[in-house]
Protein backbone atom coordinates (compact mmCIF):
# COMPACT_ATOMS: atom_id res chain seq x y z
CA UNK A 1 0.00 0.00 0.00
CA UNK A 2 1.02 3.64 -0.38
CA UNK A 3 1.07 4.02 3.43
CA UNK A 4 3.60 1.19 3.72
CA UNK A 5 5.77 2.64 0.95
CA UNK A 6 5.78 6.06 2.61
CA UNK A 7 6.87 4.53 5.92
CA UNK A 8 9.64 2.58 4.17
CA UNK A 9 10.79 5.74 2.44
CA UNK A 10 10.78 7.67 5.72
CA UNK A 11 12.77 4.90 7.40
CA UNK A 12 15.30 4.76 4.54
CA UNK A 13 16.07 8.47 5.02
CA UNK A 14 16.93 7.76 8.65
CA UNK A 15 19.25 4.90 7.69
CA UNK A 16 20.86 6.80 4.83
CA UNK A 17 20.71 10.55 5.57
CA UNK A 18 20.22 12.85 2.64
CA UNK A 19 23.52 14.26 1.44
CA UNK A 20 23.54 17.67 -0.17
CA UNK A 21 25.97 18.15 -3.02
CA UNK A 22 27.89 21.39 -3.09
CA UNK A 23 26.19 23.85 -5.39
CA UNK A 24 23.23 21.52 -6.04
CA UNK A 25 19.67 22.65 -5.59
CA UNK A 26 17.67 20.27 -3.41
CA UNK A 27 13.91 20.34 -3.83
CA UNK A 28 11.68 20.52 -0.80
CA UNK A 29 9.98 17.20 -0.16
CA UNK A 30 6.71 17.02 -2.04
CA UNK A 31 4.05 14.39 -2.39
CA UNK A 32 4.54 10.69 -3.13
CA UNK A 33 4.76 11.35 -6.88
CA UNK A 34 7.79 13.59 -6.33
CA UNK A 35 9.72 11.05 -4.27
CA UNK A 36 12.25 8.49 -5.47
CA UNK A 37 12.07 5.13 -3.73
CA UNK A 38 15.27 3.09 -3.59
CA UNK A 39 15.15 -0.66 -3.16
CA UNK A 40 17.18 -0.80 0.03
CA UNK A 41 15.10 -3.55 1.62
CA UNK A 42 16.35 -6.65 -0.19
CA UNK A 43 18.75 -8.31 2.23
CA UNK A 44 20.88 -10.50 -0.03
CA UNK A 45 22.20 -12.20 3.07
CA UNK A 46 18.79 -13.82 3.44
CA UNK A 47 18.53 -14.85 -0.22
CA UNK A 48 19.68 -18.43 -0.81
CA UNK A 49 19.07 -18.67 -4.57
CA UNK A 50 20.02 -16.24 -7.35
CA UNK A 51 18.53 -16.79 -10.79
CA UNK A 52 19.63 -15.50 -14.19
CA UNK A 53 18.24 -15.42 -17.68
CA UNK A 54 20.65 -16.88 -20.24
CA UNK A 55 20.52 -14.89 -23.48
CA UNK A 56 21.77 -11.31 -23.09
CA UNK A 57 22.26 -11.78 -19.35
CA UNK A 58 24.81 -14.53 -18.76
CA UNK A 59 25.89 -14.49 -22.40
CA UNK A 60 25.86 -11.81 -25.06
CA UNK A 61 26.33 -12.30 -28.77
CA UNK A 62 28.24 -10.72 -31.62
CA UNK A 63 26.49 -9.35 -34.70
CA UNK A 64 27.69 -12.45 -36.53
CA UNK A 65 25.03 -14.50 -34.76
CA UNK A 66 22.26 -12.27 -36.10
CA UNK A 67 23.86 -12.45 -39.56
CA UNK A 68 23.76 -16.24 -39.27
CA UNK A 69 20.09 -16.31 -38.20
CA UNK A 70 19.17 -13.89 -41.01
CA UNK A 71 20.96 -15.95 -43.66
CA UNK A 72 19.52 -19.26 -42.46
CA UNK A 73 15.97 -17.86 -42.36
CA UNK A 74 16.38 -16.30 -45.84
CA UNK A 75 17.38 -19.69 -47.26
CA UNK A 76 14.35 -21.29 -45.59
CA UNK A 77 12.08 -18.72 -47.25
CA UNK A 78 13.49 -19.58 -50.66
CA UNK A 79 13.88 -23.35 -50.34
CA UNK A 80 10.94 -24.23 -48.07
CA UNK A 81 8.37 -21.54 -48.96
CA UNK A 82 9.18 -20.97 -52.64
CA UNK A 83 10.17 -17.33 -52.40
CA UNK A 84 12.07 -16.03 -55.47
CA UNK A 85 15.45 -17.70 -55.91
CA UNK A 86 16.83 -14.29 -56.90
CA UNK A 87 16.61 -13.21 -53.28
CA UNK A 88 19.73 -15.26 -52.55
CA UNK A 89 21.72 -13.25 -55.10
CA UNK A 90 20.24 -9.82 -54.37
CA UNK A 91 22.77 -8.90 -51.69
CA UNK A 92 20.26 -9.19 -48.85
CA UNK A 93 22.12 -9.18 -45.53
CA UNK A 94 21.55 -8.37 -41.89
CA UNK A 95 22.01 -4.66 -41.17
CA UNK A 96 22.86 -3.94 -37.51
CA UNK A 97 22.13 -0.24 -38.03
CA UNK A 98 18.53 -0.72 -39.18
CA UNK A 99 16.89 -2.80 -36.50
CA UNK A 100 16.84 -2.48 -32.73
CA UNK A 101 14.96 -4.36 -30.05
CA UNK A 102 11.83 -2.59 -28.88
CA UNK A 103 10.17 -2.06 -32.25
CA UNK A 104 7.06 -3.89 -33.46
CA UNK A 105 5.87 -5.31 -36.76
CA UNK A 106 2.29 -4.79 -37.90
CA UNK A 107 1.16 -8.25 -38.98
CA UNK A 108 -1.37 -6.81 -41.45
CA UNK A 109 0.71 -4.17 -43.24
CA UNK A 110 4.22 -5.53 -42.72
CA UNK A 111 5.28 -2.13 -41.39
CA UNK A 112 8.09 -1.90 -38.87
CA UNK A 113 6.71 0.43 -36.23
CA UNK A 114 8.13 2.52 -33.43
CA UNK A 115 5.53 3.21 -30.75
CA UNK A 116 5.41 6.24 -28.51
CA UNK A 117 4.95 5.93 -24.76
CA UNK A 118 1.22 6.39 -25.36
CA UNK A 119 1.23 3.37 -27.71
CA UNK A 120 0.76 5.47 -30.83
CA UNK A 121 2.64 4.58 -34.02
CA UNK A 122 5.13 7.43 -34.11
CA UNK A 123 7.19 6.21 -37.09
CA UNK A 124 6.72 3.32 -39.51
CA UNK A 125 8.80 1.77 -42.27
CA UNK A 126 7.48 -0.19 -45.24
CA UNK A 127 10.49 -2.09 -46.43
CA UNK A 128 13.34 0.38 -46.16
CA UNK A 129 11.12 3.38 -46.94
CA UNK A 130 9.59 5.61 -44.31
CA UNK A 131 5.79 5.62 -44.34
CA UNK A 132 4.30 9.12 -44.76
CA UNK A 133 2.37 10.42 -41.77
CA UNK A 134 -0.75 10.68 -43.93
CA UNK A 135 -0.72 6.90 -44.52
CA UNK A 136 -0.13 6.22 -40.83
CA UNK A 137 -3.13 8.39 -39.88
CA UNK A 138 -5.28 6.70 -42.52
CA UNK A 139 -4.27 3.17 -41.48
CA UNK A 140 -4.90 3.81 -37.79
CA UNK A 141 -8.10 5.85 -38.22
CA UNK A 142 -6.63 9.30 -37.86
CA UNK A 143 -5.16 8.86 -34.40
CA UNK A 144 -2.15 6.60 -35.03
CA UNK A 145 -3.26 4.43 -32.13
CA UNK A 146 -4.75 0.97 -31.68
CA UNK A 147 -6.84 -0.13 -28.75
CA UNK A 148 -5.30 -2.82 -26.50
CA UNK A 149 -7.12 -5.67 -28.26
CA UNK A 150 -5.95 -4.49 -31.69
CA UNK A 151 -2.39 -3.98 -30.49
CA UNK A 152 -2.29 -7.54 -29.21
CA UNK A 153 -3.59 -9.01 -32.46
CA UNK A 154 -1.79 -6.77 -34.97
CA UNK A 155 1.51 -5.73 -33.44
CA UNK A 156 4.19 -8.32 -32.77
CA UNK A 157 6.87 -6.94 -30.40
CA UNK A 158 10.45 -7.29 -31.61
CA UNK A 159 12.18 -7.66 -28.27
CA UNK A 160 14.17 -10.89 -28.08
CA UNK A 161 17.29 -12.54 -29.50
CA UNK A 162 15.78 -13.14 -32.94
CA UNK A 163 13.86 -9.89 -33.22
CA UNK A 164 16.52 -7.82 -34.92
CA UNK A 165 17.00 -10.49 -37.59
CA UNK A 166 13.20 -10.72 -37.98
CA UNK A 167 12.91 -6.95 -38.31
CA UNK A 168 15.62 -6.68 -40.93
CA UNK A 169 14.43 -9.67 -43.00
CA UNK A 170 10.83 -8.44 -43.05
CA UNK A 171 11.92 -5.00 -44.26
CA UNK A 172 14.34 -6.39 -46.85
CA UNK A 173 11.83 -8.90 -48.23
CA UNK A 174 9.14 -6.25 -48.66
CA UNK A 175 11.64 -3.87 -50.25
CA UNK A 176 12.75 -6.63 -52.63
CA UNK A 177 9.14 -7.07 -53.79
CA UNK A 178 8.52 -3.32 -54.11
CA UNK A 179 11.69 -2.68 -56.12
CA UNK A 180 10.69 -5.36 -58.64
CA UNK A 181 6.95 -4.56 -58.69
CA UNK A 182 6.14 -8.06 -57.42
CA UNK A 183 2.66 -8.33 -55.98
CA UNK A 184 2.66 -9.68 -52.43
CA UNK A 185 0.43 -10.06 -49.40
CA UNK A 186 2.07 -8.26 -46.42
CA UNK A 187 0.38 -10.39 -43.79
CA UNK A 188 1.49 -13.62 -45.48
CA UNK A 189 5.04 -12.31 -45.89
CA UNK A 190 5.24 -11.47 -42.19
CA UNK A 191 3.80 -14.87 -41.25
CA UNK A 192 6.27 -16.71 -43.50
CA UNK A 193 9.29 -14.79 -42.20
CA UNK A 194 8.37 -15.25 -38.54
CA UNK A 195 7.85 -18.96 -39.22
CA UNK A 196 11.21 -19.21 -41.00
CA UNK A 197 12.95 -17.57 -38.04
CA UNK A 198 11.09 -19.85 -35.64
CA UNK A 199 12.02 -22.95 -37.65
CA UNK A 200 15.67 -21.85 -37.57
CA UNK A 201 15.49 -21.82 -33.79
CA UNK A 202 13.50 -25.02 -33.33
CA UNK A 203 15.63 -27.04 -35.73
CA UNK A 204 18.72 -26.56 -33.59
CA UNK A 205 20.83 -25.94 -36.72
CA UNK A 206 22.11 -22.57 -35.59
CA UNK A 207 22.72 -23.91 -32.06
CA UNK A 208 25.15 -26.50 -33.46
CA UNK A 209 27.00 -23.93 -35.56
CA UNK A 210 27.37 -21.52 -32.62
CA UNK A 211 28.40 -24.26 -30.17
CA UNK A 212 31.12 -25.42 -32.56
CA UNK A 213 32.60 -21.91 -32.88
CA UNK A 214 31.84 -20.03 -29.62
CA UNK A 215 34.66 -17.53 -30.09
CA UNK A 216 32.99 -16.22 -33.22
CA UNK A 217 29.46 -15.83 -31.88
CA UNK A 218 29.77 -15.14 -28.14
CA UNK A 219 31.08 -11.87 -26.75
CA UNK A 220 33.78 -12.49 -24.12
CA UNK A 221 32.67 -11.57 -20.60
CA UNK A 222 35.79 -11.86 -18.42
CA UNK A 223 34.00 -10.41 -15.38
CA UNK A 224 31.28 -13.07 -15.36
CA UNK A 225 33.36 -15.80 -13.73
CA UNK A 226 34.33 -13.65 -10.73
CA UNK A 227 30.68 -12.62 -10.22
CA UNK A 228 29.47 -16.22 -10.20
CA UNK A 229 32.40 -17.46 -8.07
CA UNK A 230 31.78 -14.76 -5.46
CA UNK A 231 28.11 -15.68 -5.28
CA UNK A 232 28.98 -19.36 -4.87
CA UNK A 233 31.54 -18.57 -2.15
CA UNK A 234 28.87 -16.68 -0.25
CA UNK A 235 26.74 -19.83 -0.19
CA UNK A 236 24.25 -18.95 -2.91
CA UNK A 237 22.60 -21.50 -5.13
CA UNK A 238 22.75 -20.37 -8.76
CA UNK A 239 20.20 -21.19 -11.42
CA UNK A 240 19.42 -19.92 -14.89
CA UNK A 241 16.54 -20.32 -17.31
CA UNK A 242 16.68 -20.99 -21.03
CA UNK A 243 14.54 -22.70 -23.65
CA UNK A 244 17.67 -23.75 -25.56
CA UNK A 245 19.17 -27.27 -25.34
CA UNK A 246 21.43 -28.08 -22.38
CA UNK A 247 24.44 -28.93 -24.55
CA UNK A 248 24.15 -25.51 -26.21
CA UNK A 249 23.95 -23.41 -23.05
CA UNK A 250 26.69 -25.57 -21.51
CA UNK A 251 29.07 -24.64 -24.33
CA UNK A 252 28.23 -20.98 -23.86
CA UNK A 253 28.84 -21.14 -20.11
CA UNK A 254 32.14 -22.98 -20.55
CA UNK A 255 33.29 -20.35 -23.04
Amino acid sequence: SMHLIRNMHKHSKKVEPKKKLKGAKVRDEGGPHDAIFANTYVDLGKVDTVGFDYDYTLVTYTDELLELIYDMALKRLVHDRNYPLEMLDAGLAFDPFFSIRGLAVDRETGWICHLSYTHKVAVAWEGREKVPSSRIYKEYRGKRALNPKERKSRLKPLNDLFSMAECCLIADTIQFFKDRNIEYCPSNAVKDILSAIGDTHISGDFHRIVANDPGRYFDPTPHLKSVLVNLKKSGKRLIFASNSPYWYVNEGMKF
